[in-house]
């Protein structure tokens, strides 16, 4: 059912949050996109075990560089904007044990994508940018690539490119940090 925008009540981030803390939001994953709470897609197995092998590279290279979060982290992005991406590498400025960083201590962003490829390319890469995110990968389990998006411009990533399978990637702000696409892939390096 299409429901007309001008009936639509956007919430902010501060009544999302309330809302989660008193158990009022579903129990299955959902984010805040433009004010709306959205059902988050269904996480398979490949989509896990991507997941798992991206956060397991990366945090076997961090020498304390940084912080590798790849649970249920939502990012307060503005005041209607809170998604939560797959994995978050934050700068290791300061502890967040008691507090989740910031859009501006974020060095890379992460989505994996099985279904979800044309949200993740679309309306989160725009919020990502928006904020600022430095760089932004998205795991492509369709195609069996890595979308590489750098530098935001507006709403947009200026640089746009593909890892394939046997192609190793960096992070741009950490360019000794090697990540190997095949096995995030799930295929024989």
């Amino acid at each position: 059912m299409a429901v007309a925008a001008e009936r639509l009540h956007r919430i902010t981030t501060d009544v999302y949050e309330r809302m989660a803390a008193s158990g009022f939001l579903p129990e299955r994953g959902v984010e805040l996109i433009d004010g709306l709470v959205l059902e988050m897609s269904p996480k398979g197995d490949r989509h896990s075990y991507a997941v798992s092998e991206l956060s397991a590279q990366l945090g076997d290279q961090r020498r304390g560089r940084y912080v590798v979060n790849a649970a249920s982290l939502s990012l307060r992005l503005g005041p209607h904007d809170e998604p939560e991406p797959d994995i978050a590498l934050a700068r290791a400025t300061r502890n967040y044990a008691r507090e989740r960083p910031r859009a501006d201590e974020i060095a890379l962003i992460v989505e994996v994508a099985d279904t979800s490829l044309a949200f993740d390319l679309g309306e989160k890469s725009a919020k990502y940018a928006g904020a600022g995110i430095p760089e932004y990968w998205v795991v492509d389990l369709q195609a069996n690539v890595f979308h590489v998006l750098r530098h935001p411009s507006g709403d947009e990533y200026a640089d746009r490119r593909t890892a394939l399978a046997g192609d190793t990637i960096s992070p741009a702000e950490y360019p000794d940090v090697a990540i190997d696409v095949a096995a995030v892939l799930g295929e024989a390096s």
